[in-house]
């Protein structure tokens, strides 16, 4: 550590050097951590690269004093760490603990789309989900056991059948679909949770934009497609065999998890699927069913309407 010192020492008193730089240098190198950082590098450290390790030395103790609010940091979101490179001391910067919390959220959150679908859905999880009801339990269970599945399998290729979620309003359907796409997320699973509803009626405007293939390619291939209210929307004969089959028929072909929430049962759904405004096709629902049911698997719940307290 002294000859290291001593270099210091003999550079600060180079006669070009004004006495400002002097004492701002003198002052950084009196850092105890910098002092400690010398200490242990000592020997990795040679006199040709003290110009280069002066500065960056300086560079580090002012943006550490930064980090504590005694100054504006050049690299926000990120603080300074010394290392030794081909003997002389040099500064690097990698990610604080906040920016890394804030870019773990962020790639969770992008691992999740929601369509027309309310933002708070991002924040629930398992943790929050009310149990006091018996007639909810079988789908809770279900779902934990689906997210296990998804995420502890070995491969992508490996088919997980999903959920049919049905219940009356407010039961916490979308609730439980929400919970799943979060934990999935936090395991590097992308899913994405769309309204059918809502979606059905963007798909008819789609039309005159020439966007129909293109939205309906990013529900197709998903890895995990969550679709909500299904059997809520007014049906037209081209929603249910244009956009839903075609969706469907995909999925089942690849065996991708899909997983469903509605107010009808699969018997009932089958029915409102089989009535559209321009008259009865049993036999085209027949077919929707076909793949629904292959896709999922039904559960009832039951249970008051959460809705007009809690909102799970």
């Amino acid at each position: 550590m002294r000859s290291i010192n001593e270099f210091f020492t003999k550079y600060l008193n180079r006669h070009e050097l004004n006495h400002n730089y002097r004492e701002l240098i003198s002052k950084a190198l009196a850092d105890p951590d910098v002092q400690t950082f010398l200490a242990a590098h000592s020997d990795q450290l040679n006199e040709a690269g003290v110009e280069k390790s002066a500065a960056a030395i300086y560079e580090y103790v002012a943006n550490k004093h930064a980090k504590t609010g005694k100054g504006a940091l050049s690299a926000a979101g990120y603080e300074p760490f010394l290392r030794v490179n081909n003997g002389y001391v040099e500064v690097v910067y990698q990610p604080d603990d906040q920016l890394v919390a804030q870019q773990r959220a962020d790639q969770q959150a992008s691992r999740v789309t929601m369509v027309n679908l309310p933002k708070d859905l991002a924040d629930i999880s398992f943790n929050d989900y009310d149990q006091q009801f018996s007639g909810r339990l079988p789908a809770f269970g279900a779902a934990i056991d689906l997210t296990t599945r998804l995420i502890q399998r070995t491969q992508s290729a490996d088919y997980v059948k999903g959920l049919y979620l049905c219940g009356p309003f407010g039961i916490g359907k979308t609730y439980l679909l929400g919970a799943i796409a979060n934990k999935l997320a936090q395991q590097n699973v992308g899913s994405t949770l769309v309204h059918f509803p809502t979606f059905a009626v963007q798909m008819k405007q789609a039309i005159n934009d020439h966007q129909v293939w293109q939205r309906l390619e990013e529900l197709e291939k998903t890895p995990v497609l969550m679709i909500d209210d299904i059997g809520a929307d007014s049906l037209s004969p081209w929603v249910r065999d244009e956009v839903l089959g075609v969706i469907l028929q995909y999925r089942m072909q690849e065996r991708l998890t899909t997983c469903f929430t509605s107010n009808l049962t699969m018997n009932d759904l089958e029915t409102y699927l089989s009535e559209t405004n321009q008259g009865q096709d049993a036999t085209k629902s027949a077919r929707i069913m076909e793949r629904i049911r292959f896709l999922a698997t039904e559960y009832q719940m039951t249970g008051p309407n959460l809705r007009q307290g809690a909102t799970n």
